[in-house]
């Protein structure tokens, strides 16, 4: 009986194609269809460049991520390793940066929906009316099981996917009409500013790691699901770019690629890059708020954040930590600028990964131990990860940067506090 129970229990978690799909739905959500049109206009054609300068940074970030959660323990998270390396308060930095980059993500694909749905589909609603509509609804998804809200995000990105390759396809082919000259218009400085903008776009992959715990056979699935969505995502990027620098057209804007697919296949291509834009960002919106509420179900179960974060209902689905999460992400909808969150999120994920390329580089200097994933060169690749991400705050900016160092400041002090607490508890009691 005991065997058939865990057994059941391993069927409900998630696989490595759900994984992949959501780390790729996330990735290939706003990135894609919010992102792609202001880049080009920003860098010019330089914005291929720009794309695969933030993918080459992410896949190193990525590397370290692999190693050090390859070491984690059954039933823990891909971030306890980091505690082991570096202390539990490092941990619960990495956890709460990616926390806090879950929720601006979360809030751009929102607002990224709300456009794309108000523009082309239902112009009476409001952009805003529908963002938070649909955060309504994704909360009621995300109040069931984790295996139905995978079962059902891999449909949707299976879909979205097939749809941005039938552009690629048709752009490709139309290649000749692109105008690459001048490369980058702006000069070479817009394509590296473009690329921090663009480090969005690939921050899906940590997806995958907030929800280890709802992940089948984690120490193997979260490192393939990493590696193999960065570069999945890489790909359909700059095939898009060159698509909808083949229609020629003078500006593109957050709504770019409708506008690029009308130019180069008729209105009725608009209309179907609108609808995949709105299955993308909304799929993607999805695997933000998996992620999230998994990591905060994680920091209360840590007690690094309150026990009422963590409560779940009778048949122990999330509960406080989707209504928190929802709750945070229709004000920001409300209040927000779309540039300042996505460049937040920016800052939240670049302080989350030179945590974890410390890690790494701890890992690294004990010479790999344990049966984890080994990198080679030693301490090369984390340190050449952790310089590229310091790299890139110059080009988002001080005041963002600063906001979101306050915002990681005030997770710690809470976090402090709560752990002063706790000892002064024990000492009582023991």
């Amino acid at each position: 009986m005991a065997g058939g129970s865990a057994q059941t229990l391993d069927e409900s978690k998630i696989g490595l194609i759900p994984c992949l799909a959501f780390a790729v739905g996330t990735m290939v959500g706003g990135g894609v269809f919010a992102l792609s049109g202001i880049a080009i206009d920003d860098a010019g054609p330089g914005a291929v460049v720009s794309y695969i300068l933030a993918g080459a940074v992410m896949m190193l970030s990525a590397l370290s991520f692999v190693a050090v959660a390859s070491r984690a323990r059954p039933g823990d998270s891909g971030y306890g390793p980091v505690g082991d390396l570096l202390g539990s308060a490092w941990r619960f930095v990495t956890m709460w940066s990616f926390y806090l980059n879950g929720l601006m993500i979360l809030t751009f694909l929102l607002i990224s929906f709300g456009q794309y749905l108000n523009q082309y589909f239902i112009g009476g609603l409001g952009p805003v009316a529908a963002a938070l509509i649909a955060a309504l609804a994704l909360a009621a998804l995300n109040f069931g099981p984790a295996e139905r809200v995978g079962r059902a995000e891999t449909y949707v990105v299976g879909l979205k996917i097939a749809i941005l390759l039938f552009f690629v396809f048709w752009g490709v082919a139309e290649i000749g009409g692109a105008h690459f000259s001048p490369f980058a218009p702006h000069g070479p400085r817009s394509i590296v500013a473009a690329s921090a903008l663009l480090f969005t776009a690939y921050t899906g992959f940590n997806v995958v790691t907030n929800m280890a715990s709802s992940v089948r056979r984690p120490e193997r699935t979260v490192p393939i699901a990493v590696l193999g969505s960065v570069l999945i995502s890489g790909v359909i990027y700059v095939g898009v770019i060159l698509a909808m620098l083949a229609s020629g057209i003078p500006h593109y804007g957050a709504q770019g690629i409708s506008a690029a697919a009308t130019t180069l296949m008729g209105g009725w291509a608009g209309y179907l890059m609108a609808f995949a834009a709105c299955l993308s960002t909304l799929s993607g919106a999805n695997a933000s708020m998996l992620g999230a509420s998994d990591l905060m179900l994680g920091l209360a179960a840590q007690g690094d954040m309150p026990a009422l974060a963590g409560r779940t209902t009778r048949r122990g689905h999330p509960l406080a930590s989707v209504l928190l999460i929802t709750v945070v992400t229709m004000t920001l909808v409300l209040i927000g600028s779309v540039d300042a969150i996505v460049r937040l999120a920016n800052v939240a994920a670049l302080v989350a990964m030179l945590v974890v390329n410390a890690a790494a580089f701890r890992l690294a200097r004990r010479g790999w131990p344990g049966r984890g994933i080994r990198l080679p060169g030693g301490v090369t690749l984390p340190v050449l990860a952790a310089v590229t991400c310091l790299a890139q705050f110059p080009s988002l900016g001080w005041k963002p940067t600063a906001e979101g160092i306050v915002l990681i400041g005030a997770g710690l002090a809470l976090y402090r506090r709560r752990s002063r607490t706790a000892a002064r508890l024990r000492e009582r009691l023991g």
